[in-house]
């Protein structure tokens, strides 16, 4: 089996798989909303007692399993646990396959983005303009640009580990870092625009940092921080364990805990000093506030780009989130591969567009019921629900397998009572937490008012973001959302139809 050229190499791919969108449009918005700085606090908290952990532990067992025959994640965990390791491993392939199948069409947006920020077609819309533009888009060439991305995606990991995902990630991640720091530092010393009394990008940044104490005493805003901790590193969609059985050596420690720095300081280093502020010096702080959310990286960054310098700055802007999606997509795609090879026999190349069609046909129902709901669905079913029981998974097969035992016979290295106490207990705590918060989410985050309510009137007041209320709403908005829910379903059938028996 191919292995990673070098240890630089395996790092880099560790940190491209990690960083995502999520870093940069959805973790500014998230800390905005629940309690500014204060936020950083149970965010941080989190990072460091489940985060990092779980991190360490996926990899610790995939250079637990490196001796075995294949390098999928069923293949590793069966060679640790047998039978039972094999259908953990699937939980794993079964979130990298549904939630690649859905983000190569965000994917296919940052990349018709940049192509029109080159061809300068953002050069002269107003505000309201490009907020049509980009109805047209998900309208005429979303479809396309979906299409391309997962061309691209079949081309690179065709490719191979070392001249496909190793090159990419080589050069794509100093880029994205690049760019991504240039952005930032010119957000931060933008200063006021004076088209509006708060049109200030300090305003913006002490808005997103600047703490609103009363927050902490909210069960919601630790439960939201750890969720952007959880969903940000990338842990339960299986890259991790197969990454690092592909290293000649790696140190979960090391490279696990530069992969988890590098993810945040894209994420609250650059992610938290680009949409916010640049968006509040041209439109705003109040703007802002009433229409914060993740679509405002595709209905507003391109206006307020072009005010502040033009076409070469929005190109910028959309180069580094095509390169932090690609990435991703790379990771899942790679996981996947390595499953279908495992399967069916034969090196992952030849059954790379096997793999890249599959994909693409599960996500035709988010891509045809964007609009009406069905990416929700794939989110909640795959993103929210498949990875958490995929890490809870991966947390019994590391304990029961002794899956640290490999690493110390490698790096020498034995935990100390206080790693070992988040891993046993911490882990299992936050991820059973995180997924019943998930499914039970009250109105307004206030958990306390819901559980007075529940024991006085036998009733939950659920909040229209709780798994099985967006779930419905999906299901019964769209008919794609039906089709979508069948082929999930088809997908887990699949995955366990396709066991390589000895």
């Amino acid at each position: 089996m191919e292995h990673w050229g070098s240890r630089l190499g395996a790092l880099v791919a560790l940190i491209g798989g990690a960083v995502g969108l999520g870093n940069f449009l959805r973790f500014p918005f998230q800390a905005a909303k629940w309690g500014g700085g204060a936020f950083l606090i149970p965010y941080f908290v989190a990072l460091i007692s489940v985060g990092l952990p779980l991190v360490w532990m996926e990899m610790a067992l995939g250079r637990a399993g490196v001796h075995s025959k294949g390098r999928s994640a069923p293949e590793l965990l069966q060679s640790l646990l047998g039978r039972r390791g094999w259908y953990i491993g699937l939980l794993g392939v079964y979130g990298s396959i549904a939630i690649g199948s859905y983000y190569a069409y965000l994917t296919g947006w940052t990349l018709g983005y940049a192509c029109h920020a080159v061809l300068g077609s953002f050069s002269a819309l107003s505000l309201t303009e490009v907020a049509g533009f980009h109805r047209r888009f998900l309208e005429r060439e979303a479809v396309i640009f979906w299409f391309i991305t997962w061309v691209l995606t079949g081309l690179i990991l065709k490719r191979g580990l070392r001249r496909g995902l190793e090159w990419l990630n080589l050069w794509g991640m100093p880029m994205l870092f690049v760019l991504g720091i240039g952005i930032a530092v010119g957000a931060v010393f933008l200063g006021s625009t004076e088209r509006c009394p708060t049109c200030d990008a300090s305003l913006g940044i002490a808005y997103l940092y600047t703490p609103r104490w009363q927050e902490l005493y909210r069960p919601a805003v630790w439960l939201a921080a750890a969720g952007q901790v959880f969903f940000s590193i990338g842990v339960g969609f299986a890259m991790y364990p197969v990454y690092a059985a592909s290293a000649r050596r790696l140190d979960p420690l090391r490279e696990g805990t530069q992969t988890v720095l590098a993810n945040t300081l894209a994420e609250v280093g650059l992610g938290g000093l680009i949409v916010i502020p640049i968006t509040t010096a041209f439109l705003g702080l109040e703007y802002v506030q009433r229409e914060a959310g993740f679509g405002m990286g595709f209905t507003v960054m391109p206006y307020v780009l072009r005010e502040w310098g033009g076409r070469v700055l929005i190109a910028g802007w959309y180069v580094l989130l095509f390169l932090a999606a690609l990435s991703s997509l790379l990771a899942m795609g790679w996981v996947a591969l390595t499953w279908l090879s495992g399967s069916l026999g034969g090196e992952p190349s030849r059954w790379t567009w096997l793999m890249v069609g599959g994909m693409a046909i599960l996500g035709v129902p988010v891509v045809l019921g964007y609009q009406r709901g069905t990416l929700e669905l794939y989110d909640q079913v795959a993103g929210t629900l498949g990875l958490t029981v995929a890490a809870l998974g991966h947390w019994w097969a590391f304990h029961k397998a002794h899956a640290w035992k490999a690493v110390e016979a490698e790096t020498s290295y034995a935990l100390g009572k206080g790693q070992w106490f988040l891993l046993r207990w911490v882990a299992p705590i936050f991820l059973i937490t995180l997924l019943i918060a998930n499914v039970l989410q009250p109105q307004d985050g206030d958990w306390a008012a819901s559980v007075e309510v529940l024991f006085r009137e036998g009733r939950w007041l659920w909040s229209d973001e709780a798994l099985p209320l967006q779930v419905w709403r999906a299901l019964s908005q769209s008919s794609w959302s039906l089709v979508g829910a069948v082929m999930l379903g088809l997908l887990a059938v699949v995955l366990v139809a396709l066991r390589r028996r000895a």
